[in-house]
């Protein structure tokens, strides 16, 4: 999962690089997914971080993606 995450965080920051103002945006959004993913992984997640997944994992819990005793984080540990 680590290299995954790295993989992405690359891939994003360097669309923002190379690419024009109309992908920035969107490759920031990624961006910060993916750098709040990395932060829970190596434990150094901040409050807004943790707030971040909860309200992912509630929207994957109310659609049924993820049972309601689990957590999808779980998933990546």
């Amino acid at each position: 999962m680590k290299d995954f995450i790295e993989k992405k965080i690359n891939q994003y920051s360097n669309s923002i690089i190379e690419a024009n103002n109309k992908i920035d945006e969107f490759a920031f959004g990624e961006l910060k997914f993916y750098m709040s993913l990395r932060r829970m992984y190596e434990g150094t997640a901040t409050i807004e971080d943790k707030g971040f997944m909860d309200a992912i994992n509630d929207t994957l819990q109310e659609l049924e993606i993820v049972d309601r005793k689990e957590t999808f984080l779980n998933k990546i540990y």
